[in-house]
């Protein structure tokens, strides 16, 4: 599903093409997001984000064949869950960037 490759390159086309018109690594820089741990928080985001497409969740990601090579229940929960890593400024960054994204496409001029 996703390799140890960094960047976007480990989403797929689709996904990959909306991460980089909607600026989403941008954005969770800019609310504060940073390295804390082993594993980079673009990977942790970008993991969780492609499972909702998977319809897997992370235990049956990790008894799987690949479970080895994802980082372990632990590590997500802490990303998810930290305090600092300011979640409601990420969405209002990236809704206000997607609202007015839109609004430039569907405004009368």
């Amino acid at each position: 599903m996703i390799d140890h490759q960094p960047d976007l390159n480990q989403l797929p086309k689709e996904l990959k093409s909306a991460f980089q018109e909607l600026n989403i690594m941008k954005y969770l820089r800019q609310a504060g997001f940073r390295k804390r741990f082993g594993f980079t928080y673009t990977r942790l985001f970008q993991l969780v984000f492609v499972l909702l497409f998977h319809q897997k969740n992370w235990f049956r990601l990790l008894e799987s064949n690949k479970g080895e090579s994802f980082p372990g229940k632990d590590a997500v929960y802490r990303f998810l869950n930290h305090t600092g890593y300011a979640w409601r400024r990420f969405l209002t960054f990236l809704s206000t960037a997607t609202v007015q994204k839109v609004n430039s496409l569907t405004s009368v001029d």
